[in-house]
């Protein structure tokens, strides 16, 4: 059970990440205030909270047709998703990302979705991995790590003083694929 809690922490850090990265952007703009850092950072976690559950019931339909390469589709998610995180992060650019009005209704829910999209193809992988207690778990852990790193994000932009999003996705990205490898491994030692 510890194992499953921390490797649920870790998944919601390393999907937090995206969304950590955005935060930071539109925390340096001078629209930003703490009432604004909590719509945002509240609208970001409810999508990366419902994604992943989504993707899990996607999942779940699909369990029986695939269980017997479930191991290689959950590490095929975890790995292209967290190889494609770290290249977002390796060519991260802050410049181009702080052009958006964030406090328009459209562009925050884009935001929001944009940045859980990754969290959704992950919930598929949660759907054929895990059981639905253990997939709630994973997604509340989720929504909060959202909620918490792009809060503090929003606040690192604003004080221009932050973790650099360029390394949060990278280390995102490097958990998402250890992540992946881990199952793998887990099955093929498993199996043998």
């Amino acid at each position: 059970m510890i194992g499953f809690i921390f490797s649920a922490l870790l998944i919601g850090v390393a999907l937090s990440m995206d969304s950590l990265a955005v935060s930071i952007t539109c925390g340096l703009q001078k629209l930003m205030t703490k009432k604004r850092a909590l719509i945002l950072a509240l609208s970001f976690a409810f999508f990366q909270g419902l994604f992943p559950l989504i993707g899990a019931l996607v999942g779940d339909l699909a369990k029986e047709y695939i269980q017997a390469i479930d191991h290689w589709i959950a590490f095929g998610l975890l790995a292209t998703i967290g190889i494609k995180m770290f290249l977002e992060g390796y060519r991260y650019d802050v410049k181009s990302c702080s052009l958006y009005d964030f406090t328009k209704t459209s562009v925050l829910i884009t935001l929001s979705i944009a940045t859980s999209i990754d969290a959704f193809v992950v919930g598929i992988g949660f759907g054929i991995q895990y059981t639905i207690t253990q997939q709630l778990i994973i997604v509340a852990v989720i929504t909060l790590c959202t909620f918490i790193f792009s809060l503090i994000g929003a606040f690192m932009g604003m004080k221009a003083y932050f973790f650099k999003p360029k390394l949060a996705l990278m280390i995102g990205g490097g958990i998402l694929f250890g992540l992946g490898l881990r199952i793998f491994l887990e099955h093929v030692l498993v199996a043998h």
